[in-house]
């Protein structure tokens, strides 16, 4: 299977009291799918996978596979221990995941050998499409290109690279990994369309859990209208996520998509509500950028 277009890592919605919310989750789809994303991406980073107890993971992921409308799910499988990232990976290919995302281990800070050693003990186990993903802002460990050929060469499950490091010098390195269906894919909104002129396959963008912008971008750049893409680039979507960069992350992300669809959602601690300033700030900034296009 080849991926590629716009992949959306989903939110987790919560509910006041901060239990998941099943029936937000299901206007999240389809507001996500009426975007048109390529892809649904639950128990990543935005969806805060590291803030749930492992029966809600279990239970969110197979919810959001049974209720995808027809969307390929990209499951985040990512753990500080080995040995739970293989229960989780055995767990979503049993449910029906398209895919696999998986990260390094985090809190204890791997090197390029425990690195190797962490994905080479998964394909032991887990056999699968799998994304290998690079976010070191919040592992603290940089997959650096070697070790990305190096792991690419030796588990044919790797089928693509997600890059969030924000860092175009890295990225532009991975580019020489992209051969055939091999997928490559940006996980920075602001930086969807420098990342598309260098050869990737798509990006893995946040601001699709409320507005069609990174969508619109993509589509404009694939017809060949670079400068209509690069506008939307500039004028849209790197405002958005410029305001949202104000809060902790990804809590802006949360109450934008609550705010939008005038929905009392909660967060989960210890991620705490932005202030009111912040959350109009980024409302204003979405509906002065994007009209009528949330």
């Amino acid at each position: 299977m080849k991926y590629d277009g716009i992949v959306t890592p989903m939110i987790t919605p919560f509910k006041k009291n901060g239990e998941i919310d099943l029936e937000a989750t299901d206007l999240l789809i389809e507001r996500i799918k009426g975007y048109g994303s390529s892809g649904l991406f639950p128990l990543g980073s935005t969806g805060l996978f590291s803030f749930l107890q492992k029966e809600e993971r279990d239970r969110f992921l197979r919810y959001v596979i049974d209720n995808a409308h027809g969307l390929p799910v990209l499951a985040g499988v990512g753990s500080s221990s080995t040995q739970e990232a293989i229960f989780y990976g055995k767990k979503a290919l049993d449910y029906g995941a398209s895919a696999l995302v998986l990260m390094p281990t985090y809190y204890i800070t791997p090197g390029q050998d425990e690195i190797k050693d962490h994905y080479s003990r998964f394909f032991e186990s887990v056999s699968g499409d799998t994304f290998v993903y690079n976010i070191p802002q919040l592992t603290q460990a940089w997959i650096q290109p070697e070790t990305a050929k190096w792991l690419v060469s030796q588990h044919s499950q790797i089928v693509g690279l997600k890059e969030s490091s924000g860092d175009m010098r890295y990225f532009s390195k991975l580019m020489d990994l992209k051969e055939g269906d091999f997928s490559i894919f940006q996980g920075q909104d602001d930086l969807l369309i420098p990342s598309l002129s260098l050869g990737a396959s798509g990006g893995v963008c946040g601001v699709t859990n409320f507005s069609d912008a990174v969508v619109r971008a993509y589509r404009a750049y694939r017809e060949g209208s670079h400068e209509k893409a690069m506008e939307i680039q500039l004028k849209e979507i790197n405002p958005i996520i410029h305001a949202l960069q104000k809060a902790t992350f990804p809590s802006l992300y949360y109450d934008m998509f609550y705010r939008i669809n005038e929905i009392e959602g909660g967060f989960r601690s210890p991620m705490v509500r932005p202030s009111r300033d912040l959350s109009e700030l980024a409302e204003r900034t979405i509906s002065h950028v994007s009209p009528e296009k949330i």
